[in-house]
């Protein structure tokens, strides 16, 4: 490799995920540092998402995400990032400047200026990795410490001081709700979204919401998880939340207020205003899960991404005395990251490339990816021997039963028994069990 590609490399490393993200047109909301939106490569409504301020980027219907730029660009065009091609073809996207010619000729002073330049900006890529995973830690504490503060402020849900409302939406979407304390209620819990003339953040919402917390191993509290509760909106019975998007502000639209009418249809397909989403996560979730019922000492775990799911499928089971029972949050905590050589060709879907060729989806395969960090995928303790994982039949079939083998070739184990149990076709066990009224 020459010194003009190895530069060519470390200079599209130093570029950061926002510098990445304009180059690529890709979509900003107005404000905030997490930007979600359809991925240009797996489709969906808002399954792909950058956060500029944690230099990560996610798409949840891929299973994929990463913490550099350069993965960012491959994920987007679907490039195989293990491949010099498609390496070079990720960082001249990051660059926006053509890959250079390996065969130019350099001159000897032009070699070690160039070779100087090459160490310095390694040298200059560590420090700020360095900085940066300094800024995250510091983040991720302050995180921490308000998500306990949430909780530390809910009532146990099944505590008759709680605000009912927690076991109405319960009782609406799974039948019934789990006599345990891990859920709790909280009266009016701030939802923040945007910001004031001071650049502080901004509470568009306080409402009733059910507060989960997120345990790591040893049940320590590391983060929690907040649904928005109005049973006035079914079927979900969840607030109805809108903001103004940044092609709205352009349009000289004014931001939604709660206690406004909705915006008008059109205005929401055109991408002026985006219905915003009513659970939220804050601290960590990152190899944490959500106890909804049971102990964790049971030798039996049941669970799948959400709480809603959970306590129908535990409603449905009767609450079994030997079981725990919990949620993962999302599938990609459940399943955690897939080897990039399991990587295959959606059956079905397909997609335009750059040039306009419609290609395949490709889909984040079946096999954990090797060497993977503990906490890239939620825990579960060595003494389960039996871990049954719910699925959802209303995600896309294809990607989802990926995910989920995944997830029981991760948590696989020695004696270890893990079904996985899926609902009807284009279902959730939540949808069943308010149908079926079991």
């Amino acid at each position: 490799m020459s010194e003009a590609i190895k530069l060519f490399i470390e200079d599209a490393r130093a570029v950061s995920i926002e510098e990445a993200a304009k180059i690529m047109r890709l979509t900003f909301k107005r404000t905030g540092v997490e930007h979600p939106q359809p991925c240009p490569h797996c489709f969906g409504t808002d399954t792909f998402s950058f956060n500029t301020k944690k230099e990560k980027w996610n798409c949840r219907a891929g299973g994929i995400g990463g913490n550099d730029a350069i993965g960012m660009a491959a994920h987007c065009e679907g490039l195989d990032i293990k491949s010099r091609e498609g390496l070079l073809e990720a960082c001249s996207i990051v660059l926006d400047r053509d890959i250079p010619d390996e065969g130019e000729r350099e001159s000897n002073e032009d070699r070690a200026a160039r070779k100087k330049r090459l160490e310095e900006r390694r040298l200059q890529n560590q420090a700020d990795a360095a900085t940066r995973a300094d800024s995250q830690a510091d983040f991720r504490e302050k995180e921490r410490a308000k998500a306990r503060g949430i909780i530390k402020a809910a009532t146990v849900l099944r505590s008759v001081a709680a605000p009912p409302l927690g076991r109405s939406y319960l009782q609406h979407r799974c039948n019934s709700f789990p006599d345990a304390s891990w859920l709790r209620v909280g009266a009016n819990v701030s939802y923040w979204h945007g910001q004031d003339e001071r650049g502080g953040p901004l509470e568009l919402y306080s409402g009733p919401a059910i507060v989960a917390p997120f345990i790591g191993r040893g049940l320590v509290e590391i983060g929690c998880h907040i649904t928005w509760v109005d049973l006035h909106q079914p079927p979900k019975f969840r607030p109805l939340l809108f903001g103004l998007t940044k092609k709205g502000l352009a349009c000289g639209l004014v931001d939604w207020v709660f206690g406004d009418a909705p915006p008008l249809a059109i205005d929401l397909a055109d991408g002026l205003y985006e219905q915003l989403p009513t659970k939220k996560m804050r601290g960590s979730k990152k190899g944490g899960l959500i106890p909804i019922a049971g102990n964790p000492d049971a030798r039996r775990w049941v669970g799948g991404e959400g709480v809603e799911n959970g306590t129908a499928f535990g409603v449905w089971e009767g609450w079994r005395g030997d079981s725990f029972y919990f949620a993962a949050g999302d599938l990609g905590n459940l399943s955690g990251p897939a080897e990039p050589s399991s990587r295959f060709a959606h059956p079905m879907l397909k997609k335009p490339d750059a040039k306009g060729v419609e290609r395949p989806v490709m889909v984040a395969g079946p096999v954990p990816k090797r060497d993977q960090d503990a906490d890239d995928a939620m825990w579960v303790a060595d003494h389960v021997d039996e871990l049954v994982l719910l699925a959802d039949g209303d995600s896309e079939r294809v990607m989802t039963a990926a995910a989920m083998a995944r997830a029981r070739a991760r948590h696989a184990r020695p004696r270890r028994i893990i079904p996985i149990v899926w609902p009807r076709a284009g279902y959730d066990f939540s949808r069943m069990a308010v149908e079926t009224g079991e």
